[in-house]
């Protein structure tokens, strides 16, 4: 089997049993719970889970969608982000090619992928990002800033990347009288900063802003909502930093294209 094609599999299936256990970190950490005790346990019935219940993917199907010992409906979330974890892995390592030099940059997206899917569910259910994985990821986002030798960069990304959306909702404060941003918000781009360095900062935030704009507006009127209704701004933070982390380079290279032609 090709090198390439097998790397992928594995990366893929490691996945998915790695999106069990954020299956876990999105249920626990927003509850302030340890994320390694308890074992796994049905939140309703609180009966323990059977290894042979928690295979993933195969025992939510051979379950029928329904704990064993309650019949309380399994959640879709459960293989989902099983399954779409998996996918992200082996779709980022399909498009790197393997190689020692290549292999802690492969680690790096997939640590930012990760940590980004995390938070956009825990944002999404909870409208919390919690410190629980903001500030590891901020560590992490160093370690591989000093490691590619733009360690600087990474350090400057983190205070200008939490100090501008502090910035902005001190202002906003001072205005209304309101908070219109939460500070996980703040320690989120503080964590791509780390990761990416200051010049991804203003694609992320402009981006973000503009489809979160967009996209918000939409589902406000269609849930019939009022415009100033609360909706979480880490998804789109997570999407633009993908966006920039990915491409950041072509991105840039189309710009000065059309500054030089």
């Amino acid at each position: 089997m090709d090198l390439q094609l097998f790397a992928t599999l594995s990366m893929g299936l490691l996945g998915i049993l790695f999106g069990s256990f954020s299956n876990v970190c999105v249920h626990r950490i927003p509850l302030g719970q340890s994320i390694v005790t308890p074992g796994s346990h049905c939140p309703q019935c609180k009966n323990d889970i059977a290894w042979y219940d928690n295979i993933p993917l195969i025992s939510w199907v051979l379950l029928g969608r329904k704990c064993r010992h309650c019949n309380l409906a399994i959640s879709w979330r459960y293989p989902l982000l099983e399954l779409s974890m998996g996918g992200l892995w082996a779709l980022i390592t399909w498009f790197t090619p393997i190689a020692p030099q290549t292999s802690v940059y492969l680690l790096q997206a997939i640590v930012l992928v990760s940590l980004l899917w995390i938070l956009t569910l825990i944002d999404l259910e909870t409208f919390l990002l919690p410190n629980a994985l903001t500030f590891p990821g901020i560590a992490s986002g160093l370690l591989f800033a000093w490691h590619f030798d733009y360690l600087l960069d990474a350090l400057i990304g983190v205070i200008s990347g939490y100090g501008f959306f502090w910035l902005i909702a001190f202002l906003f404060y001072k205005a209304t009288g309101k908070e219109g941003m939460g500070q996980g918000d703040f320690k989120l781009l503080a964590m791509l900063g780390a990761f990416m360095g200051w010049q991804a900062l203003p694609f992320i935030v402009l981006v973000s802003s503009v489809v979160g704009a967009i996209i918000g507006s939409i589902i406000l009127l269609l849930q019939r909502k009022g415009l100033r209704s609360e909706i979480p701004f880490g998804p789109y933070l997570a999407m633009a930093s993908v966006v920039w982390f990915f491409f950041g380079t072509q991105i840039l290279d189309w710009y000065q294209s059309l500054w030089m032609s």
